[in-house]
This record gives C-alpha cells, sequence and structure tokens, in this order.
C-alpha cells in the first residue's frame, strides 16, 4: 500500500519525452511506481488530479536564501511555486568557509542581498555549515556551492591583487575540502569583490580543484552590459583550461545599447560545445535584476572592507561621485541603465521603509538631492543594507536565452524587504505561462526539463528532478491552463496561481493550493 496515490495525472516525468496519463505512487519519501491510469493500486490517501499535470519538483539552482533558512522560516515564497530544491552560495558569496574574523564584515558586505536577519554565526567549515541549515528544519531540500570570493576573503581578505603561489594553493586546499564536504561546485562574482580581483589564471587553478571533484563552475560574469562578448570568453577560457563544466548565471544583456547581442553571443557558446567546452547558462524570465545597492560604487572602494567604504563615502564624496562616472575597469550600473531605472528593493531600518520602491531619481526629488547623492546617503544610514531591482534587459534577449537547449530555469530569489523582485515569488509558473502558454516559445516537456532535471544532472543530485521509481518524492500538481505569475513589482509578494499540490520528499507541502508548513526537507551532501 503506498502512502500517497495520484491518479489520473498528466506525467511530465522531467525527461523531455512526450507527455502520458498515469498514476503516481509514494512511500516513504519517494517515488515508489508511475502506473498506467485507472491501476488498482491502494494507498493511505489517494488523490485524483484529473488530468492535471504532475512533474518532478522544481529545482532553483540560485538562490540567496541562507539567512532566512538558517532563521527557521517557512520559504513559502518558495513552495508554493512549486520549488523543492534550492541551491544556494551563488556570486562568489557562500556562508562557509569562514574564519571568526571575518563574519562581522562578510555579514554586513552581503547585507544588501541577503538582509540583516540577527542568526548566530556559529559554523566555520562547510561541513558544520551544513549541519546548521539541517538543523534548521528546512522546508524544502538544500544545497550549496562555496564561493570563490569567500574563499579569497578566507586566504587574502578583500585585497585588491594578484594571488601569489601560497595563496593560490590555499584557495585550492580549501575548495577541495569544501567539496568533499558537500559542496556542489564553485561559484564566482567576477562583478562583486572580492571575486572580482581574481585574475584568469588564479581562477583556473582554484577550478581546478573543483574538477577533480566532479564539481561546475556558476558564474556571474565580470561584465553583463558593454563588455559581455570578452566576459563570454573568459568564462569559455576558464571552462578550457581548467576542464571544468562552466554555467553562466543569470545569462542576460544589459543596457539599452547593448539589446539584440544575445543570438551572437548565444552562437559564441555553441561553437564553444562543438569544440567540447561544456558551457552552459540559466536564467530568470523577466528582463529586470536585482542586487545590493552599493554595486553602483566602483570596485576599487570594496577593497577597503565595508567599514573603509562607508568611510569613503562620507569623508571622500566628491569623489567617489566622480569616479561613479566613469566605466572603464567595471560594469557601471548608473551609466549602464540611468538612475531613473534603479528602485530600492530593500532596506534595514523602519526609517526608511518609505524608500523601498521608489527610484534613485524619485528618491533624489523627495529628498532634494541629486540621485547619486540620494543613493549614497542612504547606504551610510543603512549600513549598506539595501536593495537594487534595476530594469534594463531587452525581452527578446531573454527569449533568445530561454530557447537554448542547456538553459536551467533560476529565480535568483532575495528575500529581504518589503519590495523584493517579483521573480522571488513567481518565476517558475511565469515560466510556464508566458512561455510556453502565451509566447509558445517552448513546448510544456522542454519548459518543465529546464525547470526540474537540467538544473539537478548539472548539480549533481542523483535522486532529483524525475519522475522515475527510486526518486525522491518532489512533485508538482498543477493546472496546465491555471498556472500563472499575479504579482507584480509594485506588488510582488503574492502567492502564483494554480499549483494544487507540492511535495518535498514525499511530504505534502501544499494541499489543495494551502501551505502546510511541512517541514520536510534535507540539505544535499552526496
Amino acid at each position: 500500500m503506498f502512502d500517497i496515490l495520484f491518479r489520473n495525472a498528466k506525467v511530465i516525468d522531467g525527461t523531455g519525452n512526450p507527455w502520458f496519463y498515469g498514476d503516481v505512487g509514494v512511500e516513504g519519501g519517494t517515488v515508489a511506481a508511475v502506473l498506467p491510469p485507472g491501476s488498482t493500486a491502494r494507498a493511505r490517501r489517494v488523490a485524483d488530479v484529473d488530468g492535471k499535470a504532475l512533474c518532478p519538483g522544481f529545482v532553483d539552482g540560485h538562490s540567496h536564501s541562507e539567512l532566512p533558512l538558517l532563521a527557521g522560516e517557512g520559504m513559502d515564497c518558495k513552495i508554493m511555486q512549486g520549488v523543492t530544491t534550492e541551491n544556494l552560495g551563488l556570486d562568489g558569496m557562500s556562508l562557509a568557509p569562514i574564519k571568526d574574523g571575518d563574519k562581522a564584515d562578510w555579514k554586513k558586505h552581503l547585507s544588501g542581498l541577503a538582509g540583516t536577519l540577527d542568526v548566530p554565526w556559529t559554523w566555520n567549515s562547510f561541513a558544520e555549515y551544513l549541519d546548521c541549515l539541517q538543523a534548521a528544519k528546512p522546508p524544502l531540500n538544500v544545497s550549496s556551492y562555496v564561493g570563490l570570493g569567500t574563499v579569497r576573503l578566507s586566504v587574502m581578505g578583500m585585497a585588491d591583487r594578484p594571488a601569489e603561489d601560497h595563496e593560490i594553493r590555499a584557495m585550492r586546499d580549501l575548495v577541495a575540502r569544501c567539496m568533499d564536504e558537500g559542496a556542489r561546485g564553485i561559484s564566482a562574482g567576477l562583478i562583486y569583490p572580492p571575486s572580482r580581483y581574481q585574475s584568469l589564471e588564479e581562477t583556473v587553478a582554484v577550478a581546478k580543484a573543483a574538477a577533480a571533484h566532479g564539481g561546475i563552475y556558476d558564474v556571474h560574469m565580470r561584465n553583463e552590459a558593454d563588455a559581455i562578448a570578452e566576459s563570454v570568453e573568459e568564462v569559455i577560457a576558464i571552462s578550457e583550461r581548467s576542464g571544468i563544466p562552466a554555467m553562466i548565471t543569470h545569462f542576460k544583456i544589459r543596457g539599452k545599447k547593448n539589446w539584440g547581442r544575445s543570438a551572437a553571443l548565444i552562437r559564441r557558446i555553441d561553437e564553444a560545445r562543438a569544440a567540447g567546452i561544456d558551457v552552459t547558462m540559466a536564467q530568470y524570465p523577466y528582463t529586470a535584476g536585482s542586487t545590493f545597492l552599493h554595486v553602483v560604487i566602483p570596485p576599487w572602494y570594496h577593497s577597503r572592507g565595508t567599514d573603509g567604504l562607508l568611510k569613503a563615502l562620507a569623508e571622500e564624496r566628491e569623489q567617489v561621485k566622480k569616479d561613479m562616472l566613469t566605466t572603464e575597469g567595471w560594469e557601471n550600473f548608473s551609466q549602464v541603465m540611468g538612475w531613473e531605472n534603479i528602485y530600492v528593493s530593500s532596506v534595514a531600518s523602519e526609517k526608511n521603509l518609505w524608500c523601498e520602491g521608489k527610484s534613485a531619481v524619485a528618491l533624489g526629488e523627495a529628498l532634494g538631492k541629486s540621485p547619486e547623492d540620494a543613493v549614497l546617503d542612504l547606504l551610510i544610514e543603512e549600513n549598506l543594507a539595501v536593495g537594487l531591482l534595476g530594469h534594463g534587459m531587452y525581452e527578446e534577449d531573454v527569449m533568445e536565452g530561454m530557447k537554448h537547449p542547456t538553459m536551467c530555469l533560476i529565480t535568483d530569489g532575495l528575500l529581504s524587504g518589503g519590495k523584493p523582485h517579483p521573480r522571488t515569488y513567481a518565476a517558475f509558473p511565469r515560466f510556464i505561462a508566458r512561455y510556453v502558454r502565451e509566447k509558445r516559445l517552448l513546448t510544456l516537456e522542454e519548459a518543465v526539463r529546464k525547470m526540474t532535471s537540467s538544473t539537478a544532472l548539472k548539480l549533481r543530485m542523483k535522486r532529483k528532478g524525475f519522475i522515475m521509481p527510486g526518486m525522491d518524492a518532489d512533485m508538482v500538481v498543477f493546472g496546465e491552463n491555471r498556472i500563472r505569475d499575479v504579482n507584480t513589482f509594485e506588488n510582488p509578494r503574492v502567492y502564483p496561481e494554480g499549483i494544487d499540490y507540492v511535495l518535498v520528499n514525499g511530504e505534502i507541502a501544499v494541499d489543495h493550493g494551502v501551505h502546510t508548513g511541512a517541514r520536510p526537507g534535507k540539505t544535499i551532501r552526496d
């Protein structure tokens, strides 16, 4: 007898193969059987889903949920959109390994992404960090990369200089240890300090340590705007020289003058793949991005550490503003997108909650200041804990990436603040509603593959991503013509529609569209 039996399901199994009707039995947290419709199987609970789609739980390969998970939050924003597994430690910024002396500064540095939740950082090693995640009883499955920025911080601090040979050896050893302790691979944020201080040679040398353990290199490229072609070449070179599979995370093209370049860049990726270089991509289904607001400040100020950065904003204001007009050697958000397209998504203090949802231009007008001064003053007041939401992409470019066979869907979800990017709550349903049903860009089977098995396989998850006997019973049941995003940038904290059931490791996390509060998630290490 099964624990749960879903009858009369339209099974989309995650392989990309055509759907079929069937009954799916769950027992002991795994998929026990996939049976022909109308089977006589018995179960403690039977749900007749009447032809609704049943597919593997969605795998979010790029998330920033570290602190909310450690704080024991319910992660309803992910569960309610069908995400059953998420991967952390992106953009070079994992929470481990970390030395005690670096914790306060690193926490402040990440606050615009991760928020300012008062979670005790009791861990140092990567294994201890995963132990803490499991102890928090996660509601969904969790894995993590080790961030090369975090590794560099542990060895070199925030130093903006080439790594010496002994430092490269130390970083290689640290990466190898983290891989042994369960890291899925390495991540880099080549736009963010201290990852951006890595040279090609340093990255290749360290990546070889992850490659030897079967890991992947997940990279936020050095430039997603004017120098994007050069940045793609850098990723290809890292993969070719180190032998590591590389995934360009949130593949996108920023800035109106760069719109329309996606086809040429994808052709270059295809050329690399034809030459045997394993380069792939991940995307979210929106034309706006989100990160921390202090990315608008030139990287040479960040090398001073967070306290030094804040001091520069206060005491070297005019020079900082002058440098913010330059584009040499860095991706300048304010110049590429314009202050009118840069919005505050989150703050830490109650005093400045009124800033959330306002553009830098609107903020300046309200305060009687220039956008630059308004932004810099806010960063000082909030101790850097400010999130950015920026509109700067072209949907035709987004669609070119969505069609690529290697593309994996992600949320890149940031959970801090009152106005987070709507992707945090609805990226996966939006992908189906807009790009399968409305635009007919993909078949539903191909879309599901990009949301499930494609990511699971790249992350070496042995029991995720497929509806097959023996796989973990992570499942989503949804109305094929009902599933959709209903939130907006103005009102982002709204659950999607059309999802009836979500199972995590065989436990029902969403029942008839209602979040149950179940916490059956596991930390993935093997």
